[in-house]
């Protein structure tokens, strides 16, 4: 058996080479292009924003939520399998530069989340809190508190039930939000200290005594990992068909209504599956209604003007290339070739699937741009987004392994 570090250096190799892969198909496709137009709108208006930020604008609330919810955030990347319960489990007490390793790779992940956050709230920090010495001292101590919350999740993971492993995460919440806002609202840098002291006394005599009264939990290593690695196949899963994405379905009873109403009667086979995949399966309804309402938070605060058109057409092409996933949902099933139905018949299922979701999504987006804009304006969102959405939904959402074909 190899030793525990080479071990890790191994695992870590193997995930990295086969998440390049997947990196490629979603660098190649039209979503970075969509992420960069978006970055610039928001860069415009951000600092617009800066400029002209009201006095009374709760600036150290929104920091301290943000950073209270970013600092609390997090798990530790172990790389273990399955089949480690049986294979590795004997050689558990060779095993802690393996951990060690672990804790380490996925503190330097954390850190660099935080400095980003920190970055991107840099001009709201520089323009009302403090710069220079000020920005860099709250800086390392956001990175420091990051590092002790990413020790006391390594301690969590040993707990017995979810219910202890929540009230420690409240716990660590309560202590994050105190220790933000004393940060954000200029508190003396003695009493941060103090406060820092008594976290890592805390750590010491508390979080740090679970490696003595608890063992480690394997399933519990072993559920947050494949839940980390399903995150990342899950937006893999955008772009390209993941063979190693297992898929969920849920009933939601309630929502058997909207069948019909995605063009989905049983007697045509193709609207049908696909509507109640949609509905049931995976995290496609989700995904949908997440980005309808972050696109529609988006035109609500965007000023009057050209950004609204532009952010409307945006997210109804993200929107649009999350809908295209559907086309290879069904593709290992040999079941689905068995349908007695006309092979163009799953295409038009597909398109009019995704016309009508689409169209929902123009309705929402012109309600908001009226009710923030001129009238003008939601005319022109609306015809321009159903205008997209139709020519879309005949073209752009048939796919073929995460690349965008057009359907001559």
């Amino acid at each position: 058996m190899m030793d525990a570090k080479s071990l890790w250096e191994s695992r870590r190799r193997s995930y990295w080479q086969e998440a390049r892969g997947y990196l490629k198909l979603i660098l190649n496709s039209g979503f970075v292009a969509s992420a960069y137009f978006l970055f610039l709108f928001l860069t415009v208006y951000y600092q617009q924003f800066i400029e002209n930020m009201a006095e009374d604008f709760p600036v150290v609330e929104i920091l301290t939520l943000l950073f209270t919810w970013r600092l609390t955030q997090g798990s530790i990347r172990t790389f273990v399998k399955p089949a480690d319960v049986v294979f590795l489990l004997p050689y558990e007490a060779h095993l802690k530069p393996y951990f060690t390793q672990s804790i380490r790779y996925s503190i330097v992940w954390q850190v660099a989340y935080v400095l980003l956050l920190f970055m991107a709230a840099g001009p709201m920090f520089t323009e009302r809190i403090g710069s220079s010495s000020v920005f860099w001292v709250a800086l390392t101590m956001l990175v420091l508190i990051k590092i002790w919350n990413m020790l006391c999740v390594w301690e969590e993971q040993r707990l017995v039930s979810k219910g202890d492993r929540i009230s420690h995460i409240v716990l660590r919440l309560l202590i994050n939000g105190v220790a933000a806002y004393m940060l954000f609202v200029g508190a003396p840098y003695m009493l941060l200290v103090v406060l820092f002291a008594l976290m890592a006394v805390l750590y010491m005599v508390y979080w740090r005594t679970f490696s003595h009264k608890y063992a480690l939990k394997w399933d519990r290593l072993i559920e947050v990992e494949n839940s980390m690695v399903m995150f990342f196949y899950r937006i893999a899963n955008a772009f390209t068909d993941v063979p190693q994405l297992r898929n969920k379905v849920r009933e939601r009873n309630y929502l058997q209504w909207a069948i019909p109403m995605l063009g989905g009667r049983k007697k045509d086979v193709h609207h049908y599956l696909y509507a109640r995949t949609f509905i049931r399966a995976n995290d496609y309804l989700g995904t949908f209604i997440r980005l309808a309402a972050v696109g529609g938070v988006l035109i609500y605060v965007l000023p009057e003007g050209w950004m609204k058109l532009a952010i409307a057409l945006l997210f109804t092409h993200i929107t649009m290339m999350q809908l295209s996933t559907l086309s290879f949902h069904h593709a290992s099933s040999i079941w689905v070739d068995l349908y007695p139905v006309k092979p163009d018949e799953k295409k038009m299922a597909l398109s009019l699937l995704a016309l009508r979701l689409l169209f929902v999504i123009s309705i929402v987006f012109s309600v908001i741009a009226l009710l923030t804009s001129s009238v003008l304006y939601a005319i022109l969102t609306f015809v321009l987004v159903v205008l997209f959405a139709y020519y879309g939904s005949q073209t752009l959402i048939h796919r073929k392994k995460g690349k965008y074909r057009r359907v001559r």
